[in-house]
């Protein structure tokens, strides 16, 4: 009898008649006869027959192949059972060990994709490694074994985001390629997944040799597997995909008419009786949505919504993925309708979306999605017949989508977005301004998780960009002061700068901070939080799902893409509610531990007071609707300045002008080029300081003249600037009037000592750094020049400066020049240093900011580096580089710079350039700087670098004249 179940068993596995294909149903031998009979022969077999091994594995995967089918969760619970138990009872050394366990691993990733339970996918990770190290090289299941380990791999980094896993599953789906010759029938398959994989890369890392890569691949399975196999829908769309990727990334229209043009192959290839045709349907729909939008074809449209409603008509309704390809469908009814303005389709949009919502239970992570593009649909019925009733349904709508844990958070972040620009679209409504604050909030609040997404810095920048998330909130700050509430204006204004800012800059994150602490709980933190950005983020119903393949003893068969049964809505939307709320409970755990009470929470303006401790910090926010300076003052009150005269406008146009007279200038000027801007860039200078006093300066310290209180000292009162946008690349601390008819007219530096931060955040950091030693034979400093820096320009004063500082602090300054001043030697000796002053280039990397460096004898000291410094000590730096302090405008907040970054490198005090100084200058204000710091260091409240820098530059004002403004107005002051 066994010889005849096993004989029956492999007919069964091999033959294409026996594969529970629905529009061909089984002949021959009755799946429920094979199950039967392989029942009753594991149950008559003894423990110790040698065969009873094999013949639970055998069992196992006809109860696995039937759960594929019928979706009984409890044949796949049986066959777990039976190859567990086989497990138990084969040898490592039997040679059928790695076959069963690479057939139980698979198991156990279903019922992980079934159940969502994590131990199930780790445990089949790692019997699938060890499947895969039993096998031998030249085995001929090795490279199915392979593939079957990257699957599981592959699913693994979907769900909780290691980048570890998707290099192990490309690596072994790859390998399993290579080994494996173009004839064989998986080849196709395991091409197929590679792409996947690779695609999947890409998406996280933007890669784009990964893309590539994967389109390769896809090619090569679809030219290699014949039309009638019924994978080869899969292989087309699976291609399709990819190709829409690309098209997606880099818009060209070849790849968007290639992407078309093998989904519609895979849907004339799929009968309509197969469960995956309105899958192929939705997907080619979206397609010709996306080349509408590129050439306006409104029979593209019409395609679009025809597929997908087709889509929608032959899936049932309960089946998972229905709410996709219904609310997929109402945004091309939606689409049409804002582009033809027939109201049936708007009603239609609205319809077939409420049903996605209806039909997705509370807590799915893609409800959100659903709830955003129902929302839009409103949105665009309200544009046409404005009522109060239509408003709040929108909003509600949007609002439902940005609750918190409702879904990832970028999708959360887009709903607040959009929420509260509808608001600020319709003030008609007497709801308007509580509802746009309410947006606000969610808004802020769902921006900090956005720092665990791991992705490149590339992206994030992109995604900072595309969502306009630096213009969201300064339109929310505009918003609180406008409705009186100044204290929560400055705190979000903080908030989302500090975050923004703290992801420009890949700086250590809460995150990082608790790891130091508490590892356990940091890495269980970012996992849960990948976990959960990773859920609900389809809009295609059959984006990257695997081909898999059945290993067995005898011959692998194939199961069809996507005819395996779904994890249902109610298990996905458990699953997503389960690691919520472990997200939640871990995150309450973590501010019961010292340290961190106020973890991932806001500060308050009681946390933000200490920041004005050196003077009042006037933080300066510019939105399209207004301009308001909020000042953080002593008291812990907050200030608020309107600024009526200045506009976002207005400072585009201000820096447009300063970065025209200054464009071209990327090294530090020479003797023979001081008078290279004069008279364009004097007279240009001379209007963006009037400007900026008239508009900004004056009006900020007139209303707080009670607040600027000198030093005990004596001297000139202190005040920080923080701003906004473009006006963060402007020098405020050089405002004034500038006439040599008004010698005597008001100009800020005659009136306060300036400095500049990029966040309150910032200067609190700063403050809880050490002070610097209490007498000049105690600060260690180091100078660092470079006259000669290989492929750049000479630059022969840096020896000179460098040398000032020598002979001001003689017994405590190591000075490294020319060839002594290697990458590796600079970095070591910046860790045994007080202080550090480079003279030498700069470079600015806008797209990765980290890559910021200064140029020295052998390479560039990338900021990215200088990060990982222990700078327990670290009190001043002064870049005499080029254009330290210049920010970049295609940057969300221009305020990234090497002066900056810098200050989160640990050094509590930056002196830098906002544009290129005349080489002689150097030593100039060198020598001021350095006697001013040798003179105050230890005295009353500590090192007061701002005032040194300021009296250096007084004295090079007087030296080289007033209007001669390239030469002193560059030198700026960061920190404290």
């Amino acid at each position: 009898m066994q010889t005849t179940v096993l004989a029956a068993l492999s007919r069964y596995a091999v033959n294409p008649r026996w594969r529970f294909r629905p529009e061909q149903p089984s002949h021959d031998l009755d799946v429920e006869d094979i199950i039967a009979a392989q029942r009753r022969a594991v149950e008559s077999t003894f423990d110790s027959d040698p065969n009873k091994p094999t013949l639970l594995n055998d069992f196992g995967l006809s109860l696995k192949l039937r759960f594929d089918r019928l979706g009984n969760l409890q044949d796949l619970e049986d066959a777990i059972a039976a190859q567990r138990r086989a497990e138990e009872l084969m040898l490592d050394c039997h040679p059928f060990k790695p076959s069963l366990l690479s057939n139980l691993g698979s198991s156990l990733r279903s019922r992980f994709q079934r159940l969502g339970r994590l131990q199930d996918l780790e445990n089949a990770v790692t019997i699938q490694r060890r499947a895969v190290d039993l096998t031998p090289d030249g085995h001929p299941s090795k490279s199915n074994r392979l593939s079957h380990l990257g699957l599981s791999l592959r699913l693994r980094f979907q769900r909780f985001g290691d980048l570890h896993d998707v290099d192990d599953a490309i690596s072994a789906q790859r390998h399993a390629a290579i080994i494996t010759p173009n004839t064989h029938p998986y080849k196709p398959i395991q091409l197929n997944n590679l792409g996947l994989s690779l695609r999947s890369r890409f998406e996280r890392l933007y890669n784009v040799q990964d893309l590539e890569d994967a389109i390769t691949a896809q090619r090569l399975a679809v030219e290699l597997i014949p039309d009638g196999h019924l994978n080869k829908p899969a292989c087309l769309d699976s291609l399709g995909g990819s190709l829409s990727v690309r098209f997606k990334r880099f818009g060209n229209l070849q790849d968007l008419e290639q992407a078309i043009s093998t989904k519609h192959r895979a849907v004339v290839l799929t009968p309509d009786s197969h469960p995956i045709k309105p899958g192929w349907l939705n997907n080619l729909g979206l397609s010709l949505r996306w080349r509408f939008d590129c050439l306006g074809d409104p029979q593209d449209l019409d395609s679009a919504v025809t597929a997908q409603r087709r889509a929608s008509e032959l899936m049932p309704d309960d089946c998972p993925d229905k709410p996709i390809c219904l609310n997929n469908l109402g945004g091309s009814l939606r689409l049409r309708f804002e582009r033809v303005g027939d109201p049936q389709d708007a009603e239609d949009a609205i319809s077939v979306q409420n049903r996605a919502v209806d039909l997705t239970p509370q807590g799915h992570a893609n409800r959100p999605l659903y709830l955003i593009d129902l929302g839009l649909s409103l949105k665009s019925k309200l544009r046409q017949s404005p009522s109060r009733s239509q408003f709040v349904s929108a909003y509600n709508a949007f609002m439902g989508a940005a609750q918190p844990m409702a879904g990832p958070p970028i999708i959360r972040l887009r709903a607040a977005l959009v929420g509260s620009n509808m608001c600020a679209e319709y003030p008609q409504f007497d709801c308007y301004r509580d509802m746009a604050l309410r947006a606000c909030q969610s808004m802020l609040e769902s921006i900090p998780a956005l720092i665990w997404l791991g992705q490149s810095i590339s992206h994030r920048l992109e995604q900072l960009s595309g969502y306009g998330i630096g213009p969201a909130i300064t339109a929310a700050a505009s918003l609180a002061i406008s409705a009186g509430k100044l204290s929560l204006a400055l705190e979000w204004l903080e908030e989302g700068r500090a975050i923004v800012w703290g992801q420009l800059t890949q700086l250590r994150d809460p995150l990082d901070d608790l790891r130091v602490c508490h590892p356990g709980p940091a890495d269980k933190l970012r996992g849960l939080s990948a976990a959960l950005e990773g859920a609900g983020r389809r809009s295609t119903v059959t984006a990257g799902r695997s081909i898999q393949a059945v290993d067995e003893p005898n011959e692998a068969g194939l199961i069809e893409a996507g005819s395996g049964p779904r994890t249902t809505l109610e298990d996905e939307a458990r699953e997503h509610h389960n690691l919520a709320a472990e997200y939640e409970a871990l995150l309450a755990q973590i501010r019961t531990l010292e340290g961190f009470e106020s973890f991932l929470r806001p500060k308050s303006l009681a946390q933000l007071a200490p920041a004005c401790q050196d003077g009042p910090v006037a933080v300066i926010n510019i939105d399209r609707e207004r301009c308001d300076a909020l000042v953080l003052c002593r008291p812990r009150n907050v200030v608020h300045v309107p600024l009526p005269k200045f506009s976002l406008q207005a400072a585009e146009d201000v820096r447009s002008l300063l970065v025209a007279s200054i464009h071209g200038r990327d090294a530090r000027l020479s003797q023979e080029e001081r008078g290279v801007y004069q008279p364009s860039f004097r007279d240009d200078m001379r209007d963006t300081l009037k400007t900026l006093w008239v508009c900004i300066v004056e009006p900020v310290l007139s209303s707080i003249k009670s607040e600027l209180v000198a030093p005990a000292s004596g001297g000139l009162p202190h005040i920080t600037w923080c701003a906004t946008g473009p006006l963060s690349s402007l020098p405020l601390h050089a405002a004034g009037i500038y006439n040599e008819t008004e010698p005597s007219a008001p100009k800020a530096p005659d009136l306060v000592v300036s400095s500049y931060t990029p966040s309150l955040s910032v200067l609190l950091a700063a403050h809880l750094k050490p002070r610097d030693p209490s007498s000049a034979t105690e600060v260690r400093i180091l100078a660092v020049s470079q006259p000669k820096t290989p492929g750049q320009s000479p630059l022969p004063c840096t020896v000179a400066e460098a040398n000032v500082v020598v002979r001001h602090f003689p017994e405590c300054t190591t000075h490294l020049s020319d060839k002594e001043a290697t990458v590796d030697t600079v970095f070591d000796a910046m860790a045994q240093h007080d202080w550090v002053h480079l003279a030498c280039h700069g470079a600015q990397d806008a797209r990765s900011p980290t890559s910021s460096a200064f140029y020295l004898h052998d390479g560039m000291l990338a900021l990215a580096r200088l990060m990982s410094l222990s700078q327990q000590r670290a009190g001043l730096a002064v870049l005499s580089a080029c254009q330290t302090a210049k920010g970049d405008q295609q940057l969300p907040e221009e305020t990234m710079h090497l002066a900056a970054g810098m200050l989160s490198a640990g050094y509590r005090s930056i002196i830098a350039t906002m544009w290129s100084i005349v080489d002689a200058d150097g030593p100039v204000l060198a020598d001021t700087l350095y006697a001013e710091l040798k003179h105050n260091l230890g005295v009353g409240d500590g090192l007061r670098v701002a005032y040194a820098l300021h009296e250096a530059v007084v004295e090079l004002r007087r030296e080289v004249g007033e209007e001669n403004f390239v030469r002193w107005v560059p030198f700026v002051h960061f920190g404290v």
